[in-house]
């Protein structure tokens, strides 16, 4: 069962990166090269925190966790997501890059490059949209994604739209726990989804 980091204070730096899943083919004598997508392309994010003092930086311990993943925030500065509603996924059996949501607030606005996870069989997959993309009067949208769908997610499966999450194995740095001689902790680590 993944363990939620807690929410405060927020990450002083945020880097997301995607691991991906696709083939490249780089021919050995010239040619042009050839990427083949593929599900699996997923996400890892370094998160550099705050200074914070011996005794507060315990909180994050479970980072050291060495079996259970870990959940995270995904911090989006100055992205106001306003009232999206209670979105879930519409049909089960989808597969690709598109995502039909519905349970949106009639007309809600996702963002280029905003982040949404869904939640199916109990584990969180972080996403990006690609494209800008409206709700219709029903609440619904299609929604596509920058990356395949990792897995086939059920019906009403839940999708974060307001607080996005991603869930995955903690790696900390050698001196993630080096404390100064006036008792601070500067910690940093990095979540990667599994797959």
């Amino acid at each position: 069962m993944a363990i939620d980091l807690p929410s405060w204070p927020y990450p002083t730096k945020q880097t997301p990166r995607l691991v991906s899943g696709r083939a490249e083919l780089r021919p050995a004598f010239g040619g042009d090269i050839q990427r083949l997508n593929r599900a699996g392309s997923r996400y890892a994010i370094e998160y550099v925190m705050p200074v914070m003092r011996y005794e507060d930086a315990q909180d994050w311990s479970d980072i050291n966790d060495e079996t259970s993943t870990v959940r995270m925030r995904i911090v989006q500065p100055g992205l106001d997501v306003g009232a999206p509603g209670i979105t879930l996924v519409k049909g089960a059996s989808q597969s690709g890059t598109t995502l039909i949501i519905d349970g949106f607030t009639p007309y809600h606005v996702l963002r280029k490059h905003q982040w949404i996870s869904v939640t199916t069989g109990g584990r969180l997959y972080a996403y990006r949209v690609k494209n800008e993309v409206a709700a219709n009067s029903s609440g619904e949208a299609s929604v596509v994604l920058t990356t395949m769908l990792r897995v086939s997610p059920a019906d009403n499966d839940p999708v974060e739209i307001t607080e996005p999450l991603i869930e995955g194995f903690a790696t900390v740095p050698d001196d993630a726990w080096a404390t100064d001689t006036a008792g601070h902790v500067a910690l940093s680590f990095t979540i990667e989804e599994r797959g």
